[in-house]
């Protein structure tokens, strides 16, 4: 019987380093696909606008302002302006913006910069989004289990992450906010999104393989120039899309990120448009759980009011599941950038 079990106890050992290999390989091939692509967007060839190079150069130069410039378009096609030199702080400031805005007949933003010799300014998006969250922890726990996040990238990109950890209490917050401060390192990094998905999900099982544990992913990302948006889904409750009085709601099969690091780590993906009057909601399970959501649909359908806050915080109060789990709700709107 100990020989039998020595026995088995090896054949199980073996197993799993085949197992953790296969994902380690799996990890380096994620890994090999987004140097991959950052390869190619480092090789293309930008497209340089001589003609607003001049003009914006001759509006300079009328102000004194002497500095190194160069106006070109991404790979999106997004105009792109970027200046480097002493004395551009008078530039920073919001009417200065809104001149070269008017000189370049492009809408323009500046970016975070932290060198002071150093301005970018880019095309602004014609679309912008109001965002607004609640969330309520469980009853006796000093903290939910649910994490989320909202951020805008350079590209005009937008992204909302709502995450949840198994169970609720400290661990579960441990589990949700790892899972989403590396997703968010992982966007803000550039990284495809679905190759980020599945890469973290897949170290997040190797994490977890003695402890066990995993977190469910809602993201939501869209582009705020076309209106076009993708939902990916990990093992997340439903999202629910409002477009005029109609609800759509989504609804994933793939498994949480950290259950398995096989391929059915890959993210369930659900194309979307968005246009000015839109909304997104996203929510935990905690607020309607495995029952009828009927209640929240209809909340969702007939929400009129200016502020997303107001509706997430409705659907907490109401929610039929009580305190019995952590509940959060974002809710996202678009609409259109004034001018």
């Amino acid at each position: 019987n100990e020989e039998l079990s020595a026995l088995l106890y090896r054949r199980q050992l073996q197993s799993r380093l085949r197992d953790n290999r296969a994902a380690v390989c799996r990890q380096y091939a994620e890994l090999a696909g987004v140097l991959g692509e950052a390869a190619a967007e480092l090789s293309a060839e930008l497209v340089p606008d001589p003609v607003r190079e001049k003009r914006l150069r001759q509006h300079l130069t009328a102000q004194g302002i002497e500095c190194q410039l160069a106006a070109y378009y991404d790979q999106a096609g997004h105009l792109r302006i970027e200046l480097e030199g002493a004395g551009l702080a008078p530039l920073r400031k919001p009417e200065a913006v809104d001149r070269l805005s008017k000189l370049m007949n492009f809408p323009l933003r500046p970016l975070d910069e932290t060198r002071r010799d150093q301005l970018v300014l880019v095309q602004s998006e014609p679309l912008m989004a109001v965002a607004g969250a609640a969330a309520q922890k469980k009853d006796g726990q000093a903290v939910s289990g649910d994490t989320g996040a909202w951020f805008k990238h350079d590209d005009g990109s937008l992204y909302v992450l709502l995450c949840d950890g198994m169970g609720s209490g400290p661990q579960a917050n441990r589990e949700s906010t790892l899972a989403l401060r590396l997703l968010e390192q992982f966007l803000q990094a550039g990284v495809d999104t679905e190759h980020a998905l599945v890469t973290l999900s897949s170290a997040l099982a190797l994490r977890g393989e003695e402890a066990g544990g995993f977190t469910t992913i809602d993201l939501l990302q869209v582009d705020l120039f076309s209106g076009d948006g993708v939902v990916f889904k990990l093992g997340a409750a439903p999202t629910y899309v409002r477009k005029g009085g109609a609800v759509r709601r989504i609804v994933g099969a793939a498994l949480p990120a950290g259950l398995s690091a096989d391929q059915r780590t890959a993210p369930d993906r659900f194309p979307i448009h968005l246009s000015p009057g839109d909304c997104v909601l996203m929510v935990s399970d905690g607020v309607a759980g495995t029952g009828e959501d009927g209640w929240l649909r209809e909340r969702l359908s007939k929400f009129t009011g200016d502020s997303p806050k107001e509706l997430a915080a409705d659907l907490i109060a109401h929610s039929p599941q009580g305190a019995t789990d952590d509940r959060t709700a974002l809710v996202v709107r678009i609409e259109k950038r004034e001018a």
